[in-house]
C-alpha cells in the first residue's frame, strides 16, 4: 500500500445531497454496492471509477452508456477542476458535479478494489500473546486518543467517559471528521423540495465577522413561512406556508406565531408570542436563528452543530434495579454508530433514551448543543426512530403509505403533489423508487426496512435511531441495510444503530458494546477493539462481556478516565401536542382505515359473508309467526303458537350476531399496528383523533353488516309490522317496528365496537384477543335475557353491565314481545298482579330512554378505557 495525500472529491448526482469521496478507487453505479448509487435505466450495475493519481480522474468501467464530458463520450477524464458529466446519454441522461475539495490529512489507497462497494482493508494490531480477557489483572493504562488505526475513510470517535475538556470541534485532528454537508431542511441539501421554493426572495446579509452565516436585517414587520411571499423564507417543509411574524417595536423584537402546524419555539419552549432577547435561538421546522446584535442570524453557532450527539453518564434505574450504568459516547455529524451486546445489556434502552422518548435516572443527552430532554418538544422533528417492527401498513403500497404518513407530519397547507415531491425525494435517497406502487407486504425484508426508514426521513431528521434494523434478514439482505445506513451517515447525519449484527461493523465509524446491566465494555472505532480487548473475535468477547459484565466494565473505566455523570435536567415543560387540526388527523386515520379493510380482499369477503351467514341461521329457528301475534282471522281470536319462544330466538341471533360482529371487527385492530401507532404518537398523532377515526370506521362497518343481516331475516321470516304488534285499541308507534328494531340492533353493534377495542387495547399481542373474545361473546350470550329468564337477585344486577342485555330490551320493545309473545317465562305472568321478569320489555318511551342511556353510559366507560390506555402505553 502507499500512503499518499488525497483531496477529498465532491460528487452530487442531479442536485442531490453531495458525496464527499475520501477513497481511491470509489465507485458509480445503479447497485447498492457502489459507493455512489445513482438509480437510473441509463446508469449500469458499475458504471464509473473515481480513481486518485496525483489527482482525481473519472475512468468508465465498461458501462453500456457511458458518460459525456460536454457532450462528448469519454472513456476517462481528468478532474483538476470543477467538471461537470452526464452519465448515459449527452442530453438526457442524469448531471453529475464534480469537485476537488480542500487537501486532506495522508490517506491509505489500496492499490485496487476487486469488490465494488467493498471497504478497504484495515490494518490489524497484532493481537497479544496474553489476553487479558479473563486475566484478573489489574486496569490497564488508557488508551491515548486517537487509539489504533483509523479507518481512512471515517472520522475519529472520542473514547465514552473521556472529559471534554473543550468541544468536540476543538479536539478533532485537523482534517479528521468530515465535513457535514448542510442541513436537511435547508434548501440547498433539498433539491426534491426545490420546486415549492423556486421564487425565494429573501434579501441577506453576510458579515464577514460571522464566517458566512446568513444574518438578517429585522426592520418594519416581517413575516417567516415555507412561502416566496414570505420576507424570511424557510425552506422547510415542516415551516407552515406564513408560520410566524417579526415586528421591531421600541420595546424590542416581537415573535408571534401565526396559527403554524409546528409551532414556533424560543430557547426550545413553544411560544405564541414572544419579546426576543440577546442570543434568544428561535426555531421553526428544523431550521435555527440565533438574535445577534439585532439582527437574525440563520443557523446555530458551528461548535454546536458540528457538536453533534453527545451522551454524557446516562443512568436508568428502575424498581431499584439499574438498567443502564453511566453510559457515555459521542458522533459527529456523518458518523455511524453501531451500539451492541448480549440481550438484556440495555441497546435499545439507550435508543430510546437518546430518542427521547426515555427519561434517563441521571446523566444527560445533548445533539446540536440542546438537551435532548429539557427540549424535546423542539428537537423531536429531528430525531428519527425506526422501531425493530415495521411501521408500515402491510397491505398498502408504499406510495399510499407514505402518503398518508406525510399526511400526519407534514403541514396540512402542504398539497398533496408538494407531498408527493418530498415522498418522491426520500424513496430516492433510498432507492425505492422503482417499487413506489408495490404493496408494502410484498417487499423483501431489507426493502421494508428502507421503507421504515423512508417514513421517518419525510420531515428530515439530522438523528436517525435504528433498534434492530437487520433482524431476521439474511446476510445479504442485511449488508444492503448497513449500506443504506451507511449512505445516509454520509449524507451528514447522526445514524445509531442497535443491531446483534456483527459481520458488517466495519462500515460503522465507531462501536459502543454494552454488558449486562447497561455497561460499558468498549466504545471506539471497530479496528480498535483487538487492542483493548485482547482479540477481535467478537463472539468470543459476548461471551466474555455477559459472563463477567463487572470485569469488562472495570476494565474499560480502567482504560478511560471516569467523571461522575451529571445529573438528569429537570423535565421540561409538557410537550404540547402538535397542532394540527383534531378533525384532519381523524380524516387522514379514517381514510387510511377504509383503504386498509379495502386492499384487504381476504378480510373484505370475511366482512360480508358473516352477517350473511348469520341472518341465513334465522331459518333453523322452528315456527311460521315471525315477529306477528299469532291470531285466527278473521276474528282475530288469540291461537297460542306452536313455539312461543320463536320471535326471541330470532331476536337472540340478531343481538348476539350484531355483538360477535362488532367485538370481532375490531378486536385486533390497535394490538395489531400499536407499534405504529406508538410511532406516530411520538411525532404528533393525537390519541383522540386515532380512536374517534377508529370507533367512526368500524361502527359504519359494523352498521352496514347489521343491515345485511336484518336485511335476510326480514326477508326470509317477517319484518314486523305495526298492526301486528300493537294492543287492541292501541296508537300505532311514530316510527316503524322494522326501523326501530334495525335501529336497536345497529346501536349494540357500535357498542360492540368499543368491546373489541377495549380488549384489543388490553392485551399484549394479537394471540391473547382469542381468550377473551370468546369469553365476553359467550357471558352475553347467556345474560342477555334471550336464552332463559334470569331471576337470581345476586346475578340479575351483572347482566346489567353487558350491552347485550339493554340491546335486548331495545329489540324486545321494538316488536312488543310481551303482546306477541306473551306465553314465554320472561314475559308470562302466574299470579294476579304480578310482574313481568323483564319489564322493561314493554314499549314506552321512558323505557327507550333508559336503556339507550345504559348504552351510552356503557359506551363512555368504554370510551375512557381505551383512550387511557393509548395516552399510557409504553412499548
Amino acid at each position: 500500500m502507499n500512503t499518499t495525500a488525497i483531496t477529498p472529491l465532491q460528487v452530487r448526482v442531479a442536485q442531490a445531497r453531495p458525496h464527499v469521496v475520501r477513497t481511491s478507487p470509489a465507485t458509480l453505479g445503479r447497485t447498492p454496492d457502489n459507493d455512489v448509487v445513482v438509480n437510473h435505466p441509463l446508469v449500469s450495475r458499475v458504471h464509473l471509477a473515481f480513481e486518485w493519481s496525483d489527482g482525481w480522474s473519472v475512468v468508465d468501467r465498461g458501462s453500456t452508456n457511458g458518460f459525456f464530458v460536454a457532450g462528448v463520450r469519454q472513456s476517462a477524464a481528468r478532474i483538476d477542476r470543477p467538471v461537470q458529466i452526464r452519465l448515459g446519454d449527452a442530453a438526457t441522461g442524469p448531471v453529475v458535479e464534480l469537485a476537488p475539495q480542500g487537501a486532506a490529512a495522508p490517506t491509505v489507497v489500496p492499490p485496487s478494489r476487486p469488490v465494488p462497494g467493498r471497504q478497504p482493508p484495515v490494518p490489524q494490531p497484532p493481537a497479544p500473546q496474553s489476553r487479558p480477557l479473563r486475566s484478573a489483572a489489574g486496569p490497564q493504562a488508557p488508551t491515548p486518543y486517537p487509539s489504533g488505526p483509523q479507518r481512512p475513510d471515517r472520522p475519529p470517535v472520542r473514547p465514552a467517559n473521556r472529559p471534554a475538556t473543550a468541544p468536540l470541534s476543538a479536539q478533532r485532528p485537523p482534517g479528521g471528521y468530515r465535513q457535514a454537508p448542510p442541513r436537511f431542511g435547508a434548501l440547498p441539501d433539498a433539491p426534491h423540495l426545490a420546486a415549492l421554493h423556486q421564487n425565494a426572495s429573501a434579501v441577506y446579509e453576510v458579515p464577514g465577522d460571522l464566517r458566512g452565516r446568513e444574518t438578517i436585517s429585522l426592520t418594519g414587520v416581517q413575516t417567516i413561512g415555507r412561502t416566496p411571499d414570505n420576507d424570511i423564507v424557510v425552506s422547510d417543509v415542516l415551516a407552515s406556508r406564513h408560520h410566524a411574524r417579526m415586528t421591531s417595536t421600541p420595546q424590542g423584537l416581537l415573535l408571534e406565531d401565526l396559527g403554524s402546524v409546528n409551532g414556533t419555539f424560543v430557547n426550545g419552549r413553544r411560544v405564541m408570542a414572544h419579546r426576543l432577547s440577546e442570543n434568544d435561538v428561535v426555531t421553526i421546522g428544523n431550521s435555527d436563528f440565533v438574535l445577534t446584535d439585532g439582527r437574525l442570524v440563520r443557523g446555530r453557532p458551528q461548535a454546536q452543530v458540528a457538536g453533534g450527539l453527545e451522551v454524557s453518564g446516562i443512568g436508568l434505574t428502575i424498581d431499584g434495579k439499574a438498567l443502564l450504568n453511566d453510559v457515555s459516547f459521542s458522533a459527529a455529524p456523518g458518523t455511524l454508530t453501531a451500539i451492541i451486546g448480549p440481550s438484556g445489556a440495555g441497546k435499545s434502552t439507550v435508543s430510546k433514551i437518546v430518542a427521547g422518548l426515555n427519561n434517563p435516572t441521571v446523566g444527560v443527552v445533548t445533539f446540536e448543543g440542546r438537551g435532548v430532554h429539557s427540549e424535546y418538544e423542539a428537537l423531536r422533528s429531528r430525531i428519527g426512530m425506526v422501531p425493530q417492527d415495521d411501521v408500515l401498513h402491510q397491505k398498502l403500497t408504499l406510495r399510499q403509505a407514505l402518503r398518508y404518513a406525510a399526511e400526519l407530519r407534514l403541514p396540512a397547507d402542504l398539497s398533496t403533489a408538494d407531498r408527493d415531491v418530498v415522498i418522491d425525494g426520500v424513496l430516492s435517497e433510498l432507492q425505492l423508487t422503482e417499487h413506489v406502487d408495490t404493496r408494502v407486504d410484498k417487499l423483501s425484508g431489507g426493502q421494508r426496512k428502507r421503507a421504515s426508514v423512508a417514513m421517518e426521513l419525510l420531515t428530515g431528521p439530522s438523528l436517525l435511531i435504528l433498534d434492530e434494523p437487520t433482524s431476521g434478514l439474511d446476510p445479504a439482505l442485511d449488508q444492503q441495510v448497513m449500506k443504506t445506513l451507511r449512505r445516509l451517515a454520509d449524507a451528514g447525519r447522526v445514524v445509531l444503530v442497535v443491531t446483534h449484527s456483527l459481520t458488517y461493523l466495519s462500515l460503522c465509524d465507531q462501536v459502543l458494546l454494552l454488558a449486562p446491566g447497561g455497561k460499558t465494555s468498549f466504545c471506539g472505532a471497530p479496528g480498535d477493539v483487538a487492542g483493548e480487548m485482547g482479540t477481535a473475535d467478537w463472539a468470543e468477547i459476548f461471551s466474555y462481556v455477559a459472563e463477567q459484565p463487572d470485569q469488562a466494565w472495570a476494565q474499560y473505566r480502567g482504560r478511560h478516565p471516569h467523571q461522575p455523570p451529571p445529573q438528569a435536567p429537570a423535565p421540561g415543560a409538557p410537550v404540547t401536542p402538535v397542532k394540527m387540526g383534531l378533525m384532519r388527523q381523524t380524516s387522514t386515520v379514517a381514510r387510511r382505515q377504509f383503504r386498509l379493510v379495502w386492499a384487504d380482499k381476504g378480510y373484505l369477503v370475511v366482512l360480508l359473508v358473516m352477517p350473511i351467514v348469520l341472518g341465513l341461521l334465522t331459518l333453523v329457528i322452528p315456527g311460521d309467526k315471525g315477529f306477528s301475534r299469532a291470531v285466527l282471522p278473521p276474528t282475530n281470536d288469540y291461537v297460542p303458537p306452536k313455539d312461543p319462544g320463536e320471535a326471541l330466538q330470532i331476536l337472540t341471533v340478531l343481538v348476539i350476531g350484531a355483538a360477535f360482529m362488532g367485538t370481532a371487527l375490531a378486536v385486533r385492530d390497535l394490538v395489531g399496528e400499536r407499534g405504529i401507532f406508538e410511532r406516530e404518537r411520538a411525532v404528533g398523532l393525537r390519541p383522540g383523533a386515532y380512536l374517534t377515526a377508529k370507533i367512526l370506521v368500524f361502527s359504519l362497518m359494523s352498521v352496514v353488516q347489521v343491515a345485511i343481516m336484518i336485511g335476510i331475516t326480514y326477508g326470509l321470516r317477517a319484518m314486523p309490522k305495526a298492526a301486528d304488534i300493537v294492543k287492541t285499541g292501541g296508537a300505532e308507534p311514530a316510527i316503524p317496528p322494522a326501523v326501530t328494531l334495525f335501529i336497536a340492533v345497529a346501536t349494540l353493534a357500535c357498542v360492540s365496537v368499543l368491546v373489541g377495542l377495549a380488549i384489543s387495547a388490553a392485551v399484549r399481542s394479537t394471540e391473547q384477543t382469542m381468550p377473551p373474545l370468546v369469553i365476553v361473546v359467550m357471558v352475553q350470550l347467556v345474560l342477555s335475557g334471550g336464552l332463559f329468564a334470569i331471576g337470581s337477585a345476586f346475578v340479575k344486577p351483572i347482566t346489567w353491565l353487558f350491552p347485550t342485555y339493554w340491546g335486548y330490551t331495545n329489540a324486545a320493545q321494538s316488536v312488543n314481545i310481551p303482546w306477541i309473545a306473551d306465553q314465554v317465562p320472561q314475559v308470562k305472568i302466574d299470579e294476579p298482579g304480578g310482574e313481568m321478569m323483564y319489564p322493561l320489555w314493554e314499549p314506552s318511551l321512558a323505557h327507550a330512554l333508559i336503556s339507550y342511556a345504559a348504552l351510552v353510559a356503557i359506551a363512555l366507560v368504554l370510551t375512557l378505557f381505551i383512550f387511557s390506555r393509548l395516552r399510557l402505553r409504553r412499548r
